[in-house]
């Protein structure tokens, strides 16, 4: 750690995101914090991110481009690896900072020099900035043990939007390097591994914006079923990782495992839906690979069969399932 440099280096990663970058970078310059510095982490894009940097005017904000595509992994390890801040925020190029994010997440990390991460609720946004819904954790802020987070992260899935983290450096260090070889779920695989060695706190007032794109890179990497694979590989090197001293959460594996299955098939229940019924077949087998169960369960074989019969027999077969349970269950009260 560079003991001369900022508190906080706020990390930009970027490709081709010229059209959203001056608002994200904007929300940083007007945070109340102000010993920051901005790294704007530039992964070869091919529009006019260059040209909008070069136009930012303002000396916190520094300028980092690379000639090659990396991926996601390799530049969130590029910036890191930029970050001169004893604390570190990756923030997506496309996201947004409210004013006080800065302010209250540092006030945390200097009150509790042993939590190694803080985080807070986010407010979902569209294509066009206007408001979706709200993710909130917990109603109250709140400073503890990782270990609960961790329980909620194997089994609910990436509870922690990354667009309203902060990370103390140390921790990051620790945890080393972002996994390069995985497309899904890479900040979340960072969250369980920071969690299992320090105590993380939430901050409930909604201080990050997250956008979310009509489309992105999340339907091509589930056209793939990239999200079971990365998911299985991530859920086991994190149990492979909790000491055998830790048996309540060695425990949960299974259950977590089951859960994977369960959102692998979710994605292959919403490709069924695009039409895109290929993609759909081959998340439901990698669904029953990671949970072998699942080939005996009903709602298995009737997507299965909706992959070629059209969604909108999978939606009518399940009314007709509702309708007929109903009906037994009211024959029965006669």
């Amino acid at each position: 750690m560079n003991v001369s440099g900022p508190t906080v280096s706020v990390c930009i990663p970027t490709y081709n995101s010229a059209r959203y970058l001056p608002q994200t970078v904007e929300s940083v310059l007007r945070q109340d914090w102000q010993d920051y510095e901005v790294v704007i982490c530039d992964d070869a894009s091919t529009d006019s991110t260059s040209d909008v940097c070069r136009r930012i005017g303002d000396s916190r904000v520094r300028y980092v481009r690379f000639d090659q595509r990396g991926g996601a992994g390799r530049s969130w390890n590029r910036c890191l690896a930029e970050a001169r801040g004893v604390y570190v925020v990756l923030l997506h190029a496309d996201d947004l900072l409210a004013p006080r994010f800065l302010n209250r997440a540092v006030k945390v990390l200097k009150d509790h020099p042993d939590v190694g991460l803080v985080h807070c609720s986010v407010q979902h946004i569209d294509d066009a900035g206007s408001p979706l819904y709200m993710q909130c954790l917990h109603a109250e802020d709140r400073t503890g043990p990782g270990e609960e987070l961790v329980r909620r992260l194997l089994l609910e899935g990436c509870v922690v939007n990354p667009a309203g983290v902060m990370v103390r450096r140390q921790a990051y260090e620790q945890a080393g390097r972002f996994a390069e070889h995985i497309v899904w779920g890479i900040d979340w695989h960072m969250w369980l591994r920071i969690a299992l060695e320090w105590p993380v706190a939430y901050l409930a007032e909604p201080l990050a914006l997250y956008r979310q794109h009509p489309a992105g890179d999340t339907s091509s990497v589930m056209s793939t079923a990239r999200n079971g694979r990365d998911e299985e590989w991530l859920i086991k090197d994190i149990f492979r990782r909790v000491e055998t001293s830790r048996p309540g959460l060695l425990a949960l594996r299974p259950q977590a495992m089951r859960q994977v299955a369960h959102r692998t098939w979710c994605f292959a229940e919403e490709m069924c839906r695009h039409g895109l019924g290929r993609s759909a077949r081959r998340g439901l087998r990698k669904s029953v690979s990671i949970w072998p169960a699942m080939i005996v369960e009903g709602r298995t074989w009737t997507l299965w069969a909706a992959t070629y019969l059209g969604y909108g027999w999978f939606l009518w077969f399940q009314a007709w399932k509702r309708w007929l349970g109903d009906a037994m269950l009211h024959s029965s009260r006669r």
